[in-house]
């Protein structure tokens, strides 16, 4: 049994790093031995919950993982590039740029996490730079949420990145995010609280929304409570941009490509029901259902016949599994599906 390929390729998993082949080759692991089955579901349970993470005691909530752990004090988070032998190529193989900084605490304790029967209650977030900035990437079926040091809260949804500073300056409070993420911001008329998407700003006070920013999706914005503005950015900088104001139930869904902004009544609490672990479709097709259950639980949606992706779907779920959740869509419209440990196959 080749333990450090399953700690490779596993880890790569729930980073959400993994390719198609790994994906594969982790599955047929998992078919031939038993135990790693158990540890990969101890692991997955663990790294798919919804996790605490505060910017001010990333090291100390580091300490406190490792003690848990049992584990020997590991040297200052300086030392991490030079690694031991043993474990150089696999911190290389983890460490995708910055990007996964939970990856770091993984790859120090991940080998002997295995090897205890307690399941890890807590990861640390740890600083991707030497300097003031934090990155927190989330692999697909991964959720986590993050206090900021002016007491603002933000639940990253799976198949997100977020980058902000460890201290705020006095002047403004910016943050970075590519995905979904839910904020509550702390209110402070003298710092504006900026988020910058690859298409576009959003700027606010104190108040909470939802931002839904995935890469060739357009951006939906929607507000549960306060005021919050949402400037485009138009491609080739062609036009002048607007700032476009959100209030309460209200939603804005932009475009880039074709420059098109649309704004419309909504329910907040149905925009960010994955907080609280719900899934909601309202007459969607059934490609971007594929999209969010993708990311939901981390397994590789394939359509085999174009037809079913344009189906129009409704339902609300809560805690299902994808087994229960693909049951009921299949009925409301008839479909056929497959379901194994890496992939959702849909046909007509």
């Amino acid at each position: 049994m080749n333990e450090e390929l399953f700690v490779t390729l596993m880890t790569r998993k729930l980073a959400g790093e993994a390719t198609m082949h790994e994906l594969q080759e982790l599955e047929a692991l998992l078919q031939a031995h038993a135990e790693l089955r158990e540890r990969a579901a101890i692991l997955q349970k663990h790294f798919t919950e919804s996790h605490y993470y505060s910017s001010a005691n990333t090291e100390q909530a580091l300490q406190r993982t490792l003690q848990r752990l049992q584990l020997p004090e590991q040297a200052p988070l300086t030392s991490l590039s030079t690694p031991p032998p043993k474990r150089r190529y696999l911190q290389r193989s983890l460490i995708i740029g910055s990007a996964i900084a939970a990856s770091v605490v993984l790859v120090l304790s991940l080998s002997d996490l295995l090897n205890r029967s307690t399941p890890v209650k807590q990861l640390a977030a740890v600083k991707a730079d030497t300097a003031q900035w934090m990155k927190r990437q989330n692999g697909k079926a991964t959720k986590a949420v993050i206090e900021l040091t002016d007491g603002s809260k933000i639940w990253l949804n799976a198949d997100s990145r977020l980058s902000y500073p460890e201290v705020f300056s006095n002047a403004s409070r910016e943050v970075y995010l590519e995905g979904e993420a839910f904020f509550d911001v702390a209110n402070n008329p003298g710092r504006p609280f900026i988020i910058h998407l690859r298409k576009g700003t959003i700027q606010v006070l104190g108040t909470s929304f939802n931002i839904r920013a995935y890469e060739n999706e357009p951006v939906q914005t929607s507000v549960s409570t306060g005021k919050v503005a949402f400037i485009p950015l138009y491609e080739n900088g062609q036009r002048k941009p607007d700032t476009i104001l959100i209030t309460p139930d209200v939603k804005v869904t932009y475009a880039q490509q074709t420059g098109q902004l649309i704004k419309e009544a909504t329910t907040s609490n149905d925009d960010k029901a994955w907080t609280e672990g719900r899934l909601v479709f309202k007459n969607a097709t059934l490609e971007s259902i594929g999209a969010e259950l993708e990311r939901t639980f981390g397994k590789k949606v394939e359509f085999l016949s174009e037809t079913p992706r344009q189906y129009r779907l409704t339902g609300s779920f809560q805690h299902n599994s994808l087994q229960d959740i693909m049951y009921y869509l299949a009925r409301s419209r008839a479909f056929r599906y497959e379901i194994t440990d890496s992939t959702l196959l849909i046909n007509e």
